[in-house]
């Protein structure tokens, strides 16, 4: 279902562009396991260390979803000051 890249090595911190994650809808119990993951398309940014993919010692990846921080402001998770700050120091 998934596979490396082929133009370049991954790397931690690496972003990707169009990543298949299967996602699982959480519902009330009883779990209902015959319910079929979704597979959603997002942007994701590698969290498996650099050398573990650049000496071949793993087999999959860890990602997490790349958010807009337009979105996190809107939603007031982050103040926008918070994000001049990181962007300055960055």
């Amino acid at each position: 279902m998934y596979e490396q890249p082929a133009e370049a090595a991954l790397s931690q911190g690496d972003i990707l562009d169009d990543c298949p994650i299967l996602v699982w809808k959480l519902a009330p119990p009883p779990l209902d396991l015959s319910i079929p993951p979704e597979i959603r398309i997002i942007r994701v940014v590698v969290l498996t260390q650099a050398s573990d993919l650049a000496q071949d010692k793993t087999t999959r990846v860890v990602v997490a979803p790349v958010h807009a921080a337009a979105d996190l402001v809107a939603k007031k998770i982050l103040k926008p000051v918070l994000i001049r700050e990181q962007v300055r120091r960055g």
